[in-house]
């Protein structure tokens, strides 16, 4: 299976997609990534409430109970065969549902949400006849907001990692790391 089919098997299997989604979907097919490779932990996003890194790799049973019960279509198997966080196409909205679904603990409630991510802003977001605003707006947590340079700033106390600013750029100016905390 080629790249690009893979690519639209999972934009079509997710069940909420914005229209920024699937513009950015069909805008970006075409775009080769390297693939990730696994060394002794993974480097990808693990499902919100995992346990640290190797806790969960000795834990999780890879049953996929956890991506079954996403609603959002947000978890998917990785290469390696664990469950991956994988916002593209629609965000986290910390329901909780792939938490209650692990029956052998690699999955933990939080006592706050939040999926270990963070939202990096690129030059590409700096418009300059008029800012979109689109990752101020959609920002539930009210994390994000436009600094001085035109360029949005991170509250990271106050952000989740939730990855709407990501789903609702039209610019590819958003992408999702790994916190620093």
């Amino acid at each position: 299976m080629s790249k690009s089919e893979r690519y639209y098997q999972e934009y079509l299997s997710h069940r909420h997609v914005s229209r920024r989604g699937l513009f950015r979907a069909f805008a970006s097919a075409a775009r080769q990534v390297a693939p990730e490779t696994l060394s002794a932990y993974p480097s990808f996003p693990l499902p919100p409430g995992a346990l640290p890194v190797a806790q969960f790799v000795a834990l999780c049973t890879q049953c996929y109970l956890c991506i079954d019960a996403c609603p959002m279509g947000i978890l998917d198997k990785h290469e390696s065969g664990l469950p991956q966080l994988n916002i593209q196409y629609a965000s986290c909205d910390g329901c909780g549902l792939c938490i209650d679904a692990c029956d052998v603990g690699a999955l933990l409630p939080q006592t706050s949400f939040d999926t270990g991510l963070r939202p990096v802003f690129n030059a590409n977001c700096v418009n300059p006849v008029r800012r979109c605003n689109q990752c101020v707006d959609s920002c539930s947590s009210q994390a994000c907001s436009v600094g001085e340079t035109w360029l949005p700033e991170l509250d990271n106390d106050r952000c989740t990692g939730c990855g709407e600013c990501l789903v609702q750029c039209n610019y590819d100016a958003v992408t999702l790391v790994p916190s620093a905390n």
